[in-house]
Parts: C-alpha cells; sequence; structure tokens
C-alpha cells in the first residue's frame, strides 16, 4: 500500500475528520485482523480492539518525547520496539530531531506498512529489524541513546516486557545519560504493581505518568 494522503479521495479526507474511514485490512499469523485507517488526515494501524499507531497523535509517544524534551537535542540513535506505523519515529521527527532510528518488529506485515509509510511521509533514517523484542534484546551488542517500548499483544503488555532479565538488557543497552520510556497498559493491578516494582528496581530514578488506562514510564537520569 502507498501511504500517499494525495492519492485519497477527497471526500474520505472531509470524512475522515468526522470519524475514522476504513482504507484496508491486512493480516499476517501474528495479528489475523489489521485495519489501516485514516483519521483526521492521519493514518492509524488498528487490530479489532487496539490501537497500534495514530500518527505523531500517538500520545504514549508524544508523552515521552515531552517528558525527556531536555534530553532528546542530545539524542543520535533510537530503538523502538513495537513498530506501530512508526508513530514514535513521527513524533520525533515532527519534533525537529533528526536521530537514527531502529525499528523492531515481531509482525513482518506491521513492520512493512510501517516502512511502507515512513518512507513516504518521512526522510527519517530507519533500520528496521523483524525480530522477537526478547530474542533482540538478548543478543543485542550496540547502545542507544533512548529506548522506546511499545509492544502489545493485542492490548496486553507480554510477561517478558516486564521481567528483570529484559529489563536489565535495556538498561545495559542505553548510551552514559541514555533514557528509556515504556508504555504500559493497566487491565490486571496486580501485575502492574509487580511491573512497576521491577521496574523500580532496575530504574530507580523514573516517573510515571497517566494517560487513561496507559502508564508511561520514563527513566529521569541525567
Amino acid at each position: 500500500m502507498e501511504f500517499d494522503i494525495k492519492k485519497i479521495p477527497v471526500y474520505k479526507r472531509a470524512l475522515s475528520y468526522l470519524r475514522p474511514v476504513w482504507l484496508r485490512n491486512e493480516k499476517s499469523v501474528i495479528n489475523l485482523q489489521l485495519e489501516v485507517l485514516l483519521y483526521r488526515g492521519r493514518f492509524q494501524l488498528a487490530t479489532g480492539d487496539a490501537l497500534y499507531s495514530d500518527g505523531a497523535h500517538y500520545t504514549p509517544a508524544l508523552t515521552a518525547v515531552r517528558s525527556l524534551r531536555k534530553h532528546m537535542p542530545a539524542v543520535k540513535s533510537v530503538l523502538i520496539m513495537g513498530a506501530g506505523l512508526g508513530s514514535m519515529v513521527q513524533v520525533v521527527k515532527k519534533k525537529g530531531y533528526n536521530p537514527r532510528f531502529t525499528l523492531v518488529e515481531i509482525d513482518k506485515v506491521v513492520l512493512r506498512l510501517a516502512m511502507d509509510f515512513l518512507t513516504n511521509a518521512t526522510d527519517a533514517v530507519v533500520e528496521p529489524v523483524c525480530a522477537d523484542a526478547m530474542d533482540f534484546m538478548r543478543d543485542n551488542k550496540n547502545k542507544f541513546d533512548l529506548i522506546f517500548i511499545d509492544i502489545f499483544d493485542s492490548r496486553t503488555v507480554p510477561d517478558f516486557a516486564t521481567s528483570t532479565e529484559f529489563l536489565t538488557q535495556c538498561r545495559n543497552s542505553l548510551t552514559p545519560g541514555g533514557n528509556l520510556a515504556f508504555n504500559y497498559i493497566v487491565n490486571d493491578d496486580r501485575k502492574w504493581a509487580q511491573a512497576q516494582k521491577t521496574f523500580a528496581a532496575i530504574f530507580p530514578d523514573h516517573k510515571i505518568i497517566e494517560s487513561s488506562i496507559n502508564r508511561i514510564l520514563v527513566t529521569t537520569e541525567d
């Protein structure tokens, strides 16, 4: 699919300012239902019960970048785990920053859609990696100035993403002074409490920003 807003019929573009407009369906082994939508002139990616991307208006990405604004001018490399349509890339670029991005996504269809969109919509330098985030971090030898964790199975954060092992690997993959942001959706209060405890043990200096059912954990280390 070519993501070119000028090729969308004018009536659909106008209608998108009233409600999401369906453009096409995709499916994969991992996601049996993926919908590409147009809403308020921006492309979205959704499953049956979750919004995976909302362009430069994606709240978790916006929250993370705003919270880390004093650090962003020095950010030269960003690792994003969970592609969507590359909302984090769009947010960072729209704010005027130009780091290199590594985009890790287990679903090859989602990754293809993200790269199709980003290639058409931005001049960002993006390295796509089709891999499970757990496997990627286990083998990773690179360092990043910013890591954004946006990993979901529908609306649920997989258990490995809040494990001591995974978060320690993330910490070890940060450059000195690097920061991390983690998007979490609360479905179970007990799991959320444990996730906070584990995160705090590895990243003592952090804050939690609430946005509806989302919790964005952002490190505050200088």
